[in-house]
């Protein structure tokens, strides 16, 4: 559906929404370019390996979006388990052995969902590892009016549950798991053969969300744990935060995983500050799908499209909110200066934000004419903040954000 008035808009244009259904993507998807995902689908069904993916881009690129879409691309060959950590568990609070567990509750939860005929001497040798092993308190008990599949679903349930809002839980099942890591991966690697003989799919696992985790917790997962990480035993996407590219430690979890992909910002301007018209045409389009052609002016367009520096977050949260400060002025459409009042809020955020040895890196870069990356705290972090974008041309190359600009 496209937005007919300014209402229908502000509930379009959202910002922390990705497209998930396929209604959504056929109606709003857009085709970037320089786009990996045709690429990482290719190398997905061709290798034989049970490969370990990165795929990583800023924090609003649009990386869900693209992982939805290739979910229903790759449905009938694979069966696809796919989570958000932001869901599933804790941001403040992730540890490692989280996410392998959230792994294994999310296999057994969609193989008892779909009914796939998984042996029940396997369910009931996991159950009986979760229930008496692992867990100190009785969360659900065996019952036989549910029979061992209902009464294991119900469980994974509770556990899932807990797992994202108990801390004491956390910590217990951590406590109890980690000298035993190894039966937790063992039982996870146990499930897996029986769901792909009985699917006739192989088994994907997708993790969302990790790149929006604090840069230090998102070190220790990858650089420190992972090779606990790449230890099931299937094909597995990781989202990794595009400032951990530019640290030290980036070199050794690039040996550890198989391969790397990397969704770019849309490139609007070259090196030189030469306009690139075919990606305005691209997010002109991202607009236009969600909006009918007379709610916002040409001028309105354009400024947004200039303003959101390539990244699709920006571009639909500059609308959105542009759309309540021309709704406020009586008016039926978004004009220029209603995008212009909506990036200057965006901007006063970064004012706040801002550090001084981050304002001292933005200058540096927004003078250079190479504007080349160099791996130093103060750029991982401007990255992380989103002040700072990665573009990609022939090279890469990083810029200001255009709305943080006028701050320097």
């Amino acid at each position: 559906m496209r937005a007919k008035n300014l209402v229908d808009v502000l509930n379009i244009f959202t910002p922390n929404k990705s497209l998930a259904t396929k209604e959504e993507l056929e109606a709003y998807f857009v085709k970037r370019p320089y786009d990996p995902l045709q690429e990482m689908e290719r190398y997905l069904q061709n290798t034989e390996e049970r490969t370990k993916i990165l795929f990583t881009g800023h924090r609003g690129s649009g990386k869900s979006t693209e992982l939805n879409r290739l979910s229903v691309n790759l449905d009938a060959r694979f069966f696809i388990v796919k989570f958000s950590i932001t869901k599933s568990l804790n941001l403040a609070d992730l540890n490692y052995i989280d996410i392998l567990l959230v792994c294994m509750l999310g296999l057994l939860h969609k193989a008892i969902d779909e009914k796939v005929k998984v042996n029940e001497g396997i369910l009931e040798y996991v159950f009986n590892w979760l229930h008496h092993d692992i867990t100190e308190e009785k969360v659900i008990t065996y019952s036989e009016d549910m029979g061992l599949s209902g009464s294991l679903n119900l469980f994974v349930s509770k556990m899932e549950g807990k797992l994202r809002q108990e801390s004491i839980t956390r910590t217990t099942l951590r406590t109890k798991i980690t000298p035993r890591l190894s039966e937790l991966i063992d039982k996870i690697n146990l499930m897996i053969p029986e769901i792909e003989e009985n699917t006739g799919k192989e088994v994907l696992i997708i993790i969302e969300d990790i790149d929006k985790v604090d840069l230090e917790v998102a070190r220790h997962l990858f650089s420190q744990h992972g090779i606990s990480l790449c230890s099931i035993d299937s094909k597995m996407i990781y989202t990794f935060p595009i400032a951990l590219r530019y640290s030290d430690d980036f070199a050794q979890t690039a040996r550890t995983f198989n391969s790397h992909f990397i969704l770019s910002n849309i490139t609007l301007l070259d090196r030189q500050g030469q306009e690139l018209s075919q990606a305005y045409e691209v997010l002109r389009d991202v607009i236009l799908r969600r909006a009918e052609e007379d709610l916002l002016t040409e001028s309105a367009i354009k400024k947004a499209i200039q303003l959101s520096g390539g990244l699709m977050v920006d571009l639909i949260k500059l609308i959105q909110n542009a759309s309540c400060k021309a709704d406020l002025s009586q008016r039926k459409f978004i004009d220029a200066c209603d995008i212009l009042k909506s990036a200057n809020e965006i901007r006063n955020d970064y004012s706040i934000m801002l550090k001084p040895e981050q304002y001292a890196l933005l200058k540096r870069i927004n003078k250079s004419k190479k504007k080349k990356p160099v791996n130093e705290p103060a750029l991982q972090m401007c990255l992380y903040n989103l002040s700072l974008l990665e573009y990609r041309n022939d090279e890469v190359w990083v810029d200001v954000h255009p709305i943080v600009k006028p701050l320097l």
